[in-house]
């Protein structure tokens, strides 16, 4: 059987490198690259493009077309995705598509930016004003306002487009459709279909980097879909602004209670959502923010040890619950993102954030509940528990004693489901040892004439 499947892995394998090398020998330069870019720009866009954009170099395509789709995103990402583009040896092409499709704020940026710019019919561009978080209310600052304004009317300039045009997207949030985009020289092209964008580019002259004036020649060139890598598709998941946030919050939260309770998965389980949320969301993690959730954790640990102190535990919660909105600060000068968007995802947040915090509140009152109900010390002593882990001189586990899980050592090795008699306690650890007694009536009765 191994050597089967010793064969068979072979096999797979030499197919594998001979399809690798037949596509490799099989592409054609006569190929157009199409990378679609939907919903909110971040990192995860930005790694996909390059992607592409490495394909397109590698089988020497003879553009690269971005089927773009969004209400903005990220701006760090936006930028990155422009000098791609700026410094592409490859007519790139951005096509507002299909029908009726969006391509606000950053949108608008890779647009205008793009050797050729294109819309399909009753598409639209504009709204690149930022907005601040988490009110949602445009940003005034006249100062980043007049930076983006420059930024958008040189890239319209270098491509010979409509830069008033360009200007009133940032200052006066003007949104245009693909008609009038195209009348007033803010487009190249209005096209319906994907096949019909490339007829019409054929033969059109671009300014490319280094190389000065190139024509494009996309007739009948064949059409290869980019296919998202694994890598690309998992930042997707984790860098949109809703998971990622879900996933930082459920990790600050794991770690805080991991500390609570027996075993080591909830601090486990909360480092890796906290990790990969802070992948995510990809943003400055403010000194204080992170003073605050320190606190927040510091207090509730306090309430937990020493209940009664009423003011520690509420204290906690709110420093927690205003230190995870801080921490998701959109930054006015990092983020372009339309209104449409933005306004259920506020809610979402807005709702998260209020249902950890109650979650938070109920799970804090039943532990200072469960530790004022602790029994007195007089009556542990002769009590009779029954261990959770396997505990011993050098080694403290849990027993369960009246409904409750204690730590507890003992001079003997004791395993796990014995009943243990309580000797003394020193603090918050039992002193036990075991019940020989138990030990005997486990064990099977041999001979017993009634069981016959």
């Amino acid at each position: 059987m191994s050597l089967r499947v010793t064969r068979i892995f072979v096999t797979i394998l030499l197919f594998s490198m001979w399809l690798g090398v037949y596509t490799s020998f099989g592409s054609s330069s006569d190929s157009v690259i199409v990378i679609k870019l939907d919903g909110v720009i971040n990192v995860a866009t930005l790694e996909l493009v390059r992607e592409g954009m490495d394909e397109a170099y590698k089988i020497d395509a003879k553009a690269v077309v971005l089927l773009l789709n969004t209400p903005g995103g990220v701006l760090d990402a936006t930028f990155n995705i422009i000098e791609i583009i700026e410094q592409s040896s490859i007519p790139v092409i951005s096509f507002v598509h299909p029908k009726g499709a969006t391509a606000w704020s950053a949108g608008t940026f890779i647009v205008l930016s793009s050797h050729v710019a294109a819309m399909a019919p009753h598409s639209v561009i504009g709204s690149c004003q930022p907005r601040a978080y988490p009110t949602g209310e445009l940003i005034e600052d006249q100062k980043l306002i007049n930076s983006l304004t420059g930024l958008l009317v040189e890239k319209a300039k270098w491509h010979g487009r409509n830069e008033t045009i360009a200007a009133k997207f940032v200052t006066e949030n003007l949104n245009i459709g693909a008609e009038d985009a195209k009348n007033y020289g803010v487009i190249e092209i209005v096209a319906d279909t994907l096949e019909g964008l490339l007829d019409v580019v054929d033969g059109m002259s671009v300014e490319i980097a280094e190389k000065g004036q190139m024509t494009i020649q996309t007739r009948n060139a064949a059409v290869r879909y980019l296919g998202a890598s694994i890598r690309v598709r998992v930042l997707r998941i984790i860098s949109d602004p809703m998971i990622a946030y879900l996933l930082f919050t459920l990790g600050v939260y794991g770690v805080i209670f991991g500390f609570f309770t027996a075993g080591y998965e909830g601090e486990i389980i909360g480092c890796i959502l906290l990790i990969l949320g802070l992948i995510g969301l990809g943003f400055y993690i403010d000194l204080l923010t992170l003073i605050l959730i320190t606190l927040g954790g510091v207090l509730i640990f306090v309430e937990m040890r020493e209940p009664g102190l009423q003011f520690f535990g509420p204290a906690g919660i709110i420093c927690l619950s205003v230190g995870t909105l801080f921490l998701l600060r959109f930054d006015p000068a990092r983020w372009l993102i339309s209104p449409e968007w933005y306004q259920p995802f506020m809610l979402i947040v807005i709702a998260l954030v209020a249902i950890l915090t109650v979650l938070s509140a109920l799970v804090l009152y039943k532990i200072v509940k469960a530790k004022k109900k602790q029994p007195a010390t007089l009556e542990f002593i002769g009590g009779i528990g029954r261990t959770i882990d396997e505990i011993g001189p050098e080694k403290i586990g849990f027993i369960r004693f009246h409904g409750e899980y204690w730590k507890a050592c003992s001079d003997t090795i004791i395993k796990p489901n014995q009943k243990v008699k309580i000797l003394a306690k020193e603090g918050l650890t039992l002193i036990v040892e075991p019940i020989e007694e138990d030990v005997v009536a486990s064990e099977p009765k041999k001979n017993n004439p009634s069981e016959r």
